[in-house]
């Protein structure tokens, strides 16, 4: 098995921390813009319609023969091989509404992330409001579940935990409701995730966004 993104946490993480999750064996390979000002995209445009992907973007996953792009599909993906998908027709669809949520969220923090200093700074106020809206709504959802499909982790809670996680480096504080901070503890202490999340070298150290960011 393949994983394809660029050498930052941004949309491939989820995907890791699944996979992390599963203990399986993948190759993780990385694509690394270039400094400013070009912030030169080379390493990945000079083969992004030479991999064989019907629809070429990052993240990619290669699992033999079979190639796909797109997280929340890459995501669908491995939650049902691995057995992380849920079983009832409804609660898989309301996982579905929030991955896309969380990916809706996500979109959110870049559109401000990928500005200049000036208009991150202005705009830093305004998009921590905004986000902790979303997690009270998550935090409703969750409500007193161990995870948010119930009794049984999902590929949904790997998804949702990296989003907010990563808003967590941008406000220490943005989590104000016990439960899902509960929550986050009990992916924290998942056996199989331990060295995931204890490995100094690992990805998690990576930064979260591109170069061309203003918060990386």
């Amino acid at each position: 098995m393949k994983l394809g993104y660029w050498k930052i946490r941004g949309l491939g993480e989820p995907i890791r921390l699944l996979l992390a999750y599963a203990q399986v064996d993948y190759e993780n390979v990385t694509y690394e813009c270039g400094d400013a000002p070009d912030f030169d995209k080379s390493c990945w445009l000079d083969v992004k319609f030479n991999l064989g992907l019907e629809f070429p973007n990052l993240p990619y996953l290669f699992d033999g023969d079979f190639k796909i792009s797109q997280t929340a599909a890459i995501m669908n993906y491995l939650s049902n091989k691995y057995g992380l998908a849920p079983k009832d027709d409804k609660v898989k669809a309301q996982c579905d509404m929030l991955n896309h949520v969380a990916l809706d969220l996500t979109w959110t923090g870049n559109w401000v992330f990928y500005q200049s200093k000036e208009v991150f700074d202005a705009g830093r106020a305004e998009l921590v409001t905004k986000v902790k809206g979303i997690l009270t709504q998550f935090s409703s959802s969750l409500g007193s579940k161990p995870f948010f499909a119930g009794d049984d982790i999902t590929g949904t809670d790997f998804l949702l935990f990296e989003t907010i996680d990563k808003y967590t480096v941008l406000e220490p504080t943005i989590i104000e409701h016990d439960n899902l901070k509960d929550w986050m503890k009990r992916i924290r202490d998942l056996p199989t995730l331990e060295k995931y999340f204890s490995d100094p070298n690992g990805t998690r150290s990576w930064p979260l966004n591109n170069k061309a960011a203003a918060f990386k």
